[in-house]
Parts: structure tokens; C-alpha cells; sequence
């Protein structure tokens, strides 16, 4: 039985097709080269920027394959072709190999997504272009929102810092600022060192410029990082999804010109903007859910296929009926994580990025990233249980998958304040009839 069977719009056509060339790929590469990054010395980690490092090798495949051209509109040049179903299975069989690759491959469309929006058009010869005929990976974006003093709340639409709550100097200041120049801005500051690719990153789409006095999102520009004045720390050593390094970007008078300016804070103003700080935020927390449940669906089937091998009692433990009991348990967790995901990226891609309507629902879009986070991280740990000690070992992946899965509730906002922004948003505007 196929997993795909309850869904007939994913298991034909174009999006099967996908289906297979990109789970081929990430069994083939993505897994095997994330393996090997997750187990490089510390010495050796410090070194995955370079030339030779595997890093390379697989975002050179997946652009070979044009995976980022996919979701750029055709009217600036991109292939435009993927519909929502196709980018959830992007996602999924990518994050499936290895959900650290797939978040380096994923925070480097982001820049490309802010920049290809219809209302922008500067950066089509000096960034888009180059950016969509790459195959060489010589392009890798990055997105930078955490400072030293501030983590998912910089960006919140309902959060204290964008409602400009200062009172008794509780909220730290922000470390990134840009000021204004005649028609260019000055950069100066720190973001955080948990920004995804950022120690190989060539371009950077960078939240700046936030006034927690006056209230401002601030602005959100493109920022290239091989110019003066910014320097790219090296990776941090971490628990897991080793394979997106991540490291901080120190930003000292670089000079921000008009055109790399994305989104001003108008555009950005959840009142009068174009696009709203919380439908950018849509998007990536669609995306975080789909890689997500492929992660989860990772650790359930290195569980099955250990609990058909391993036999105890005189028979496979999948036998056993608490076994049998917890594998049924992680299907129907993987299989709702699946539903609601798809739902939510097929949703939030059809508002955002086809309609451009840009009124996808917020509620829903971070309810998926949380729930999907969490689901993940219980699959994994009920994996590593059945593996009992072999799955604390580093000879079986499902102990990787558990570590990955870890770092999920962490990244792209913790769980914490990821729910806490869709309980006001579901407080202020769930409609009861």
C-alpha cells in the first residue's frame, strides 16, 4: 500500500513524477552526505564552507534539477511550474534525506521569493537572474532575523517589540539597524549566530531597521555578503541538523542601496502594507511543517523496517503487540502530520504566491508548523525506543532523526512563542456564529 493512496492528486502526473526523481535524490545523496556531515570532527566542520565540501555536491544537484527555479513566477523569469502540491513533496522527500540539507535548500529561496514579489523589480538583473541560471551553486541565500538579544519575537506581528512595548526598559534594543542616507542605507549591527547557511551564504535577505519605540517592522532587504564591512562568522558546533551550518553576520557601515530594499515599513505594517510581516511568516511556517513530516516519516520507517528485522522472544518484535501497538501509533501521527500539512502549504501557496492576495490564514499556517514540530520530535523519540539500545547508537540513523528532530523545536521560532502568536491571533479573530 502506498502511503500517497488517500490523496489521488499526489500519487499521478507531474507531482508522482517529482515524487520519485526527488526521493531518488535524497536517498542517494541527501542522506548519505547529511550522515557524513553530522559526523565530521569539529575541526572538520569548521571547514564545510569550502570549495570541496559535500555541502556543495547536493545543492549542486538540486539546482541542476532547477528546483529553485520552480517557485519564482514566470513573469520574472523563474519556471513558475510547481503548484503547492509539488512544493510540499519538495520539501518532504528532501527534509526525508535529511531535514538539515533541506533547510539550507530552503532559507536559500527565501531571498529569491522576497525579491521576485510583484511590487519588486530592482533586483532582477543584479540578483534574480544570476540567482535562476545558477546550476553551480554559487548563489546561496540566507534569511536574518535573530539578533544576540532577540530570537523569533523580531518579526512577530503581535509581539511586544512590534507593538513598540518598552516599558522599564524590559525588551533589549535591537542589534541590527540601518539608517538613512540620502537614497542608501548604512548597516550596522549583529544578527545572531543561528542564521541557516549563513557561513556560506552570498546573499542575505535581512530583517533591519526594527523600532520597538515607534512600532516599526522595519525593513527587509537584500544585502550582499561579499562587500566591505560584513564579515560571516564560522559554524557553531550543535545537537543536530548539521547539515545546515549556521553561523552570525556582523554588519559595519554596509552601504544597503534603494533597489536592494524589498519591503519598506509600509509595505510591511499589517494596517496599510502590501504584505504583512504575518504572510511572510506564513510561508516559511508552511514549509517548516512539510519538511517536518518528512523528518517524522524518516524516523517511522527506519522503525518499521528495524521491528520487522529485530526479532526477540522468538519472533520480530513488530509481533509483539506493544510494538505493533506504537508503529500503528507513529502511521496515524505521520499520516495527520501529512494531511494537515499538505492543506496548509497548498492553502498558504495558492493565497501567497499564485493569487498574490496575500491573505493566507496565520492561525492555521503556525498551527501547522507547531503541531508538525511537535509530532515529529514524539515520532523520533517512540523510534528510538523501539530500537531500544541500538537506538542511542550512532550505527542507526533513527538516533541522527531524534537529535534532528530536537532542533525543529527550535528553529524558525520556538514552539513557545510560535503558539503564543496564533492564540492572539486566534483570540482576536476566530469568528464564532
Amino acid at each position: 500500500m502506498s502511503y500517497l493512496n488517500l490523496d489521488t492528486e499526489y500519487e499521478s502526473g507531474d507531482v508522482e513524477r517529482l515524487r520519485k526523481e526527488v526521493h531518488e535524490i535524497a536517498r542517494e545523496e541527501l542522506r548519505p552526505v547529511g550522515r557524513e556531515i553530522d559526523r565530521m570532527s569539529d575541526d572538520e566542520y569548521q571547514r564545510i564552507a569550502a570549495d570541496d565540501s559535500p555541502y556543495w555536491d547536493v545543492m549542486r544537484t538540486l539546482k541542476s534539477h532547477g528546483y529553485h527555479r520552480a517557485i519564482i513566477p514566470e513573469a520574472v523569469g523563474g519556471g513558475g511550474q510547481f503548484s503547492g502540491r509539488e512544493f510540499h513533496v519538495l520539501l518532504e522527500e528532501l527534509a526525508w534525506g535529511d531535514p538539515g540539507l533541506a533547510m539550507a535548500f530552503g532559507v536559500d529561496l527565501i531571498p529569491a521569493i522576497f525579491a521576485s514579489l510583484p511590487f519588486q523589480n530592482g533586483l532582477d538583473e543584479t540578483y534574480l537572474q544570476p540567482y535562476l541560471e545558477d546550476e553551480d551553486a554559487a548563489v546561496q541565500g540566507c534569511w536574518g532575523v535573530t539578533e544576540p538579544d532577540h530570537g523569533s519575537e523580531l518579526v512577530m506581528p503581535n509581539s511586544l517589540l512590534s507593538e513598540g512595548v518598552t516599558d522599564g526598559g524590559s525588551i533589549a534594543r535591537t542589534q541590527a539597524r540601518a539608517e538613512q542616507d540620502g537614497d542608501t542605507w548604512i548597516l550596522n549591527g549583529e544578527k545572531a549566530r543561528w542564521l541557516s547557511a549563513g557561513p556560506m551564504a552570498t546573499h542575505c535577505a535581512l530583517h533591519v531597521n526594527m523600532d520597538p519605540d515607534g512600532g516599526s517592522p522595519g525593513l527587509l532587504c537584500l544585502v550582499e555578503l561579499d562587500q566591505p564591512g560584513v564579515e560571516q562568522g564560522d559554524p557553531i558546533g550543535k545537537l543536530g541538523q548539521r547539515g545546515c551550518p549556521q553561523g552570525n553576520l556582523v554588519f559595519d557601515d554596509v552601504e544597503i542601496p534603494p533597489e536592494n530594499v524589498i519591503l519598506t515599513p509600509e509595505m510591511l505594517h499589517p494596517d496599510t502594507g502590501y504584505v504583512s510581516m504575518d504572510q511572510i511568516l506564513c510561508i516559511t511556517s508552511a514549509g517548516m511543517a512539510a519538511a517536518c513530516t518528512g523528518l517524522a516519516r524518516a524516523a517511522f520507517e527506519e522503525a518499521l523496517a528495524y521491528a520487522r528485522e529485530r526479532a526477540q522472544g522468538g519472533k520480530p518484535i513488530c509481533e509483539h503487540q506493544s510494538v505493533k501497538l506504537q508503529l500503528y501509533e507513529l502511521f496515524e501521527t505521520v499520516e495527520t502530520m501529512r494531511t494537515y500539512s499538505r492543506a496548509v502549504v497548498e492553502h498558504v501557496w495558492e493565497r501567497n504566491l499564485e493569487t498574490f492576495e496575500f491573505d493566507a490564514s496565520s492561525q492555521h499556517a503556525l498551527a501547522a508548523q507547531v503541531y508538525c514540530k511537535r509530532a515529529a520530535f514524539e515520532v523520533a523519540n517512540t523510534a528510538v525506543q523501539i530500537h531500544g539500545g541500538n537506538g542511542i547508537t550512532h550505527d542507526y540513523l533513527v538516533e541522527k532523526l531524534f537529535r534532528d528532530a530536537r532542533v525543529k523545536l527550535i528553529e524558525d521560532g520556538t514552539t513557545e512563542v510560535l503558539s503564543l502568536e496564533a492564540a492572539e491571533d486566534v483570540v482576536e479573530n476566530y469568528e464564532i456564529e
